[in-house]
């Protein structure tokens, strides 16, 4: 962050500190506590939803002047702000060439397979979730895996009571895979750039941690679902579960193939009636030929067995009553043998011809469609690279590498396969943008009661660092802190502050840094609210499958995975950062 961020937040600090406006702190506190339940629980009895929900609490903050109109534009055109909207922007046009040119779809066949059983399922979706969310962040993980997933669910018809342990799954592994590297999610960005924590300082207390977590929480998932069936069958009595017999995979086995037949019979049945003149005229003088064939064998085997009239016509071997029409299919098929051989050949020469342009045309594209895959796989590498170069070296934006990549990428596209650039644009979720927009304003009122500030201000002296009792005060409160308003206006608001969390001197070293960003990250596992990419799954849950992620229905799960989790790996992180400090 630059020098103007820096001064800005301390000048909001000064105003908390000396011009609270009683206003403000009463009216902003009634109008979060209005609308959180709006946000956070989604009730199908006023069913506004959270995207719009968010907005409105931005337009009361507003209408109420908790947040002037000025401030709008300066809260939305905040470098945090706009970096988060660039980068779902990007990565919401790069998923769309990931889904086109079949890359994930590649990984969803080897999670999913035919038909596998659902314990085999999850420890994968898990450990993919985890992988790419430490590359490309965990909103933009969830934002691309999630309806991918559900959508070769719903191919599968597959039982809906594994829609929560998925969702849960995709979102909590996810938020601890981002916990691995700084530009796993948007406040590790934020905490390495202003605590100054260096990519190897990271990696050395963080990713022993996320190994860890990530382990726990897959066998958590499995414990969920072991329970959950319990529960289901004590229910409903029996549990009607998907699980491939044999006939079940021979039918998956073959499935393809069944496919393939019945797309060729097709593709046969469309050249029944070719809608070339020429080929037309070929072919039902060939139909017409095969015909009279047919016939003039059917008349020889009359003629042989003997028919009713013992009548015959000397020219033609046939019955009189049919020599008429036996002398026009004669003058017919000589009419034909003098016509039709030129014919054929000249639609055969045409027919051969096209074929070699169609083959031409196909070889070219397939190429072109090869050099853009390679494109493709040159700059998603290219953004991982550049995101991981430390701020110190060069400071390579989280919002604008995704955001340039993907219109790079979209320029290639139009080059290469001649597509409309406008087919990727539309493919952006504007509701999630703008569920993003109406938080930031909604969450900034909050912030401007300066209640979090003068909280974290009375429990500062007590969260002494270098203390198990302190560490473990400061935990609880970074907990609770990122499930009222979410973890990362939290991070901006308390990050300048952890410096002074060491008792009578300074900090020394990263090691506030690295608590509050593991804790925070992993915080965000704790109710649907803690982190934006459990709302983006919940979103997407609901658009890609009809299925409402509850509050309660994470909460049941994410409450004691989250409290788990971070307290196990706790010491880990806080013995590996001193280590990372003497670096």
């Amino acid at each position: 962050m630059d020098n103007s961020s820096t001064g800005n937040s301390n000048a909001s600090d000064i105003g908390c500190s000396f011009d609270a406006n009683l206003y403000k702190q009463i009216t902003g506190s009634i109008l979060f506590a209005i609308v959180w339940p709006f946000v956070v629980l989604d009730m199908k009895w006023f069913p506004l939803g959270r995207p719009a929900a968010a907005l409105v609490g931005a337009a009361l903050m507003v209408l109420f002047q908790v947040i002037s109109q000025n401030d709008v534009y300066e809260i939305e055109g905040q470098k945090g702000n706009l970096q988060t909207m660039f980068l779902l922007v990007g990565m919401m046009m790069l998923s769309h060439y990931y889904d086109r040119e079949g890359i994930l779809k590649v990984v969803m066949l080897k999670i999913f397979g035919q038909n596998k059983p659902f314990r085999s399922i999850m420890w994968k979706v898990c450990l993919m979730s985890a992988l790419l969310a430490s590359f490309i962040t965990n909103d933009a993980t969830c934002l691309v895996v999630t309806p991918l997933i559900l959508t070769e669910f719903i191919k599968q018809k597959r039982d809906t009571w594994e829609l929560l342990p998925l969702c849960l799954s995709i979102a909590t592994s996810a938020n601890i895979g981002s916990s691995a590297t700084i530009f796993g999610n948007p406040q590790n960005a934020f905490i390495a750039s202003k605590a100054g924590v260096t990519l190897l300082q990271f990696f050395i207390a963080e990713l022993p941690a996320a190994i860890l977590g990530l382990s726990l929480n897959i066998g958590l998932i499995y414990l969920f679902i072991f329970i959950r069936k319990k529960i289901l069958k004590s229910k409903e009595g029996e549990l009607h579960i998907t699980e491939p017999s044999i006939d079940n995979r021979d039918t998956a086995k073959h499935g393809g193939q069944i496919f393939i037949l019945e797309e060729r019979e097709a593709i046969a049945k469309g050249f029944e009636g070719p809608e070339d003149p020429t080929t037309a005229s070929i072919c039902s003088g060939v139909s017409l030929h095969k015909e009279r064939e047919a016939n003039a064998a059917s008349f020889d085997q009359c003629e042989e067995t003997g028919g009713t009239s013992g009548i015959m016509h000397k020219s033609t071997g046939l019955p009189a009553g049919m020599a008429t029409s036996s002398e026009n299919v004669s003058k017919d098929e000589t009419t034909i043998n003098k016509t039709f051989p030129d014919s054929v050949t000249k639609g055969s020469s045409f027919q051969d011809e096209a074929n070699n342009n169609k083959d031409k045309n196909k070889k070219f594209r397939a190429i072109r469609q090869k050099i853009f895959l390679v494109w493709l796989i040159f700059v998603t590498l290219l953004m991982i690279v550049l995101l991981a170069i430390p701020h110190s070296v060069a400071d390579f934006n989280l919002g604008c590498i995704p955001l340039a990549a993907s219109i790079f990428t979209m320029l290639m596209d139009t080059i290469l396969n001649r597509k409309y650039a406008y087919d990727v644009m539309v493919k952006i979720d504007w509701t999630v943008i703008l569920m993003f927009m109406g938080l930031f304003v909604w969450l900034r009122g909050f912030q401007s009661t300066c209640f979090p500030y003068i909280v974290f201000k009375h429990l500062a002296p007590y969260m002494n660092l270098h203390t198990i009792e302190g560490v473990l005060l400061f935990s609880v409160f970074v907990i609770i802190g990122s499930n009222i308003f979410s973890n990362v206006p939290l991070v901006i608001l308390i990050v300048n502050r952890i410096s002074g969390l060491c008792g009578d001197a300074p900090c020394e070293g990263p090691l506030g840094g690295l608590l509050l960003a593991w804790i925070s990250t992993i915080a965000g596992n704790f109710t649907l609210i803690g982190s934006v990419a459990n709302l983006i799954v919940a979103e997407k849950a609901r658009s890609s499958a009809n299925f409402r992620v509850t509050f309660l229905g994470y909460l049941v799960f994410g409450f004691p995975s989250t409290l788990l989790i971070i307290y196990v790996c706790l010491p880990v992180v806080y013995y590996m950062g001193l280590l990372a400090a003497k670096i």
